[in-house]
């Protein structure tokens, strides 16, 4: 699949806001040792020069916001003025880039709040290339042909496992058939995922009220703030 023509994918902008949900307001999802969890996401939106748009976040909880949210701006550096298709074509360089710069890789390398923080912007990168291209990002991943998937990745620790090469065979042997699912996938959307709310200690009830009517004010500091 081509990439992107490179026109107007200069990337001018990435925001961050701190959005945070209040559940400890009713202990939502505390535990022995959460007792006041707020629920919370690093909110990254990366914008192109031609004003396309990515979004992209990171899970956090409470306060801990704050600091995925400063370690987010301390990256933006190496984010802006490069152009959206070149990182597309060199991503797993990208990815290395900024998960193994120099300086801040002290704050990790590749775990703790400096992993977080780079989760939200290739999640936003990701979406971006997506929204350009106009297709749901699943459509995007099955659309790339094997070598262009697996160039993505950085397989610095992972080849104990599996390789490049093993990677890209076992992509090509499931192409037999892709069509068929994809149109399968279209037709019948994908099988739900469910998950377990009874840890929560909701009546059915308070559940299915939650589900149909729960709203919250969210507390928002954007990118100024």
């Amino acid at each position: 699949m081509p990439l992107p023509n490179k026109t107007g994918l200069k990337i001018i902008d990435v925001n961050v806001k701190d959005v945070r949900f209040p559940t400890s307001l009713g202990g939502h999802g505390s535990d022995a040792l959460h007792t006041d969890p707020n629920y919370s996401c690093a909110y990254v939106t990366i914008t192109t020069e031609n004003g396309q748009k990515g979004y992209g976040l990171t899970f956090t909880c409470g306060r801990g916001t704050e600091i995925v949210v400063l370690a987010i701006r301390a990256l933006k550096r190496f984010i802006l003025n490069k152009n959206a298709a070149d990182i597309f074509g060199d991503f797993a360089n990208f990815w290395r880039s900024i998960t193994s710069e120099s300086q801040l890789r002290w704050l990790g390398p590749e775990k703790g709040v400096m992993h977080l923080a780079v989760a939200a912007i290739i999640n936003s990168l990701w979406d971006l290339w997506a929204r350009i291209e106009k297709k749901p990002l699943w459509r995007l991943l099955t659309d790339l042909e094997p070598e262009e998937l697996v160039s993505t990745i950085d397989f610095r620790y992972i080849t104990d496992v599996v390789t490049k090469e093993e990677a890209i065979q076992m992509l090509k042997s499931k192409q037999a058939g892709k069509e068929e699912r994809i149109k399968m996938l279209i037709e019948n959307g994908y099988p739900a995922y469910t998950t377990q709310v009874g840890w929560l200690g909701y009546s059915d009830e308070v559940l299915k009220r939650l589900t149909e009517f729960g709203k919250w004010d969210l507390m928002i500091e954007d990118e100024e703030g």
